[in-house]
């Protein structure tokens, strides 16, 4: 266990990474636990953020994470790519404990885990998943190209994943619980504007065709109750999100649908030391800018707190040291490489060692949280398997060829031959089992 921290802030995004900057101004070297495949937040999904102040041409919403991190670890900052499995937060010191077994102790901890995609809970929902089925146009948009896709949703997120989805697909449309759109007017506009887009008004789904993928979406009109089918083969799920409060289920109090209760206009919770902000606080307006507003209140509401220990203290606090990780040995240093169309075959076919292709693209906040992990591994499993990057957008043959329809997608190749796919970022404990099942 490393030595008591001031402040370990939990998750990211724009609550978490503001709430970063501002402890590491005020000389409280936070530690952030980032997450491993959920750093940077619901952002690391989306296209172009217009509406956060200070860039006029807009920004991609990934790029934006990565300022923010950027800027928050120039202050000091430490950034973990783990998931926290448990806190204790009873007592002065708290705990967090991760994925990868590692703990650690703190003063005062500030919860930022946002929120999570919202499913249909459709019997067949989790079975296309990846085949079909997807909650991220931006991830998934590119392997639609001139098809039939269905977005679900009437919001400002369905609109955006419409829109983006009229890039590839020949046909996008939008199924809706109600007779008009809840999206802002501009978003609204855009999507009524669009030529692709069409609407079906007062309808819900009630069922998915395909195997063993995607074929179809079962709907019912909700004025008639008739119901038909859309010959669809992908369905962007767009329904709302749910906040991530079960890491503290039970200790913290929440409201019923599951957002953390703060004292008055502060970020206190009811534990004294914690703090919570950003979208698992927020059910009203959840936009990244009223995200990074309340990290920022987080971080002095957590900054008083300690000034406060501090005062009753006869000895006073001497400010937590970040203790830097530990490179993992290695006979080497080794990194991913990249393959193209023309040095596949090389890489990965001929390959003496077994080899894990990870099938990417740039515009992909997944595989950009997941990207570091790789990082990481390469250098773990040194000498034994080869981490090679395919990006699809450069090299989609590559992708059709092995049947990839969502990214990131990981293909693990024995002897020239896959002896196993995975569809979606995966935390580092479950890459690593995955590792040792194609070595034994």
């Amino acid at each position: 266990m490393s030595e008591t921290r001031n402040v370990i802030i939990v998750g990211s995004g724009p609550a978490g990474y503001t709430a970063a900057i501002y402890a590491a101004r005020a000389g409280l070297n936070p530690l952030v636990i980032a997450g491993s495949v959920t750093a940077g937040g619901a952002l690391m999904n989306t296209t172009e953020v217009e509406n956060f102040p200070g860039f006029v041409e807009g920004i991609q919403g990934p790029e934006l994470m990565e300022v923010l991190q950027a800027q928050a670890e120039k202050f000091g900052a430490e950034i973990q790519f783990d998931d926290v499995t448990s806190l204790a937060l009873d007592g002065p010191v708290k705990t967090a404990t991760t994925g990868l077994g590692k703990e650690y102790t703190a003063k005062a901890i500030i919860l930022a885990t946002g929120s999570a995609y919202r499913e249909l809970g459709l019997p067949d929902e989790k079975r296309l998943s990846g085949k079909g089925v997807s909650w991220c146009a931006t991830c998934d948009g590119f392997f639609f190209r001139d098809q039939d896709v269905v977005v679900i949703g009437g919001g400002d997120s369905a609109m955006e994943e419409a829109t983006f989805l009229t890039r590839f697909a020949r046909k996008v449309t939008v199924v809706h619980r109600r007779g008009e759109l809840r999206a802002s007017k501009i978003m609204a506009d855009r999507a009524h504007n669009d030529p692709k887009i069409e609407f079906v008004w007062n309808s819900e789904v009630v069922g998915l065709d395909g195997d063993p993928s995607l074929t179809g979406v079962r709907i019912r009109n909700l004025e008639t109750n008739v119901e038909s089918v859309l010959a669809a083969t992908g369905m962007f799920v767009a329904i709302g999100h749910d906040p991530r409060s079960e890491l503290v289920s039970g200790t913290i109090d929440t409201d019923a649908e599951g957002y953390v209760r703060v004292v008055g206009r502060t970020t206190a919770t009811n534990v004294d030391g914690v703090f919570a902000c950003g979208d698992l606080v927020d059910s009203r307006y959840r936009q990244a800018i009223t995200a990074a507003g309340s990290g920022c209140a987080a971080a002095l509401d957590a900054q008083h707190y300690l000034d406060g220990l501090a005062d009753t203290e006869a000895s006073g606090t001497v400010a937590a040291v970040a203790v830097p990780a530990v490179a993992p040995a290695a006979a080497a240093p080794a990194a991913p490489v990249s393959a193209t169309e023309d040095t596949f075959a090389a890489e990965v076919l001929q390959s003496e060692i077994p080899v894990v292709v990870d099938f990417w693209a740039t515009w992909c906040g997944p595989c950009r949280a997941v990207a570091p992990l790789l990082d990481e591994l390469a250098v773990e499993y040194a000498g034994k398997i080869k981490i090679v990057k395919v990006d699809t957008d450069a090299n989609p043959k590559l992708a059709m060829a092995y049947g990839v329809t969502s990214i990131p997608t990981m293909s693990f190749f024995k002897g020239g031959e896959i002896v196993k796919s995975v569809v979606g970022a995966k935390p580092k404990p479950t890459l690593s089992s995955l590792f040792d099942e194609v070595l034994a």
